[in-house]
């Protein structure tokens, strides 16, 4: 996630209250290092202020790690039963969406877990390198294309953000790009996925940012 999009989340959700914000189901949320080490401002900028807002936020990702607390996958649907009979009013899905096979099987899974009124936030790369998690199937949606995968929801706001070239991604650090690099040689991720970052350096990033709202029932 960039800085730049978790303070768009943070504007989006600040203004629904709490009984049409909570509880939030935050889908593929990353282990709480990820969150409050590896990009802080995730949590600064989005979870804490949720917590002094006294907002219920249940953290779901498909592998168990500290900081997850539902573990499932989103094509399993015993675990989307369960999700949706958790009482989840809105959903962030944060940069999920190209790292899957098929988007519309999940966002229709999505759709069922909260009810009509309810709300989803979703975030998907517009132009950003490849970086596989484990896949990346360069998804890159623009709004109307990400809107049209939530059949059951009108866009409430919309918009493709200007994030910063790949240098102000890393935090100006030569040595997180050294690291990303190496880590990715090392896990077997080939010269395309360990030196995507390069080119990207001065080039800058863009994400298609959408909130929704479940306007009818599912079929």
């Amino acid at each position: 996630m960039h800085r730049i999009e978790a303070e768009w989340i943070w504007t989006q959700l600040a203004k629904l209250d709490s009984a049409a914000l909570c509880p939030l189901l935050n889908v593929g949320s990353s282990p709480a290092n990820f969150r409050e080490k590896v990009q802080p401002y995730v949590d600064s900028c989005i979870f804490a202020p949720l917590r002094e807002r006294g907002a219920v936020v249940v953290h779901s990702d498909i592998q168990k790690a500290p900081g997850v607390d539902l573990v499932g996958d989103l094509n399993d649907s015993a675990f989307i039963a369960d999700l949706s009979g958790r009482g989840f009013r809105s959903i962030l899905c944060s940069s999920l969406l190209e790292h899957v096979v098929d988007p519309s099987a999940i966002t229709a899974q999505l759709q069922r877990i909260i009810p009509v009124g309810g709300y989803i936030l979703v975030t998907v790369p517009n132009d950003f390198p490849y970086h596989p998690d484990p896949i990346d199937t360069m998804f890159r949606p623009n709004v109307e294309e990400l809107a049209a995968l939530f059949p059951h929801c009108q866009v409430v706001i919309g918009e493709i953000l200007k994030c910063g070239t790949g240098w102000d991604y890393v935090g100006h650090n030569p040595f997180t790009i050294i690291t990303k690099v190496t880590k990715r040689l090392l896990g077997g991720y080939g010269i395309k996925g360990s030196v995507s970052y390069g080119p990207w350096l001065f080039r800058q990033a863009f994400q298609t940012c959408v909130l929704l709202q479940k306007k009818h029932a599912d079929q």
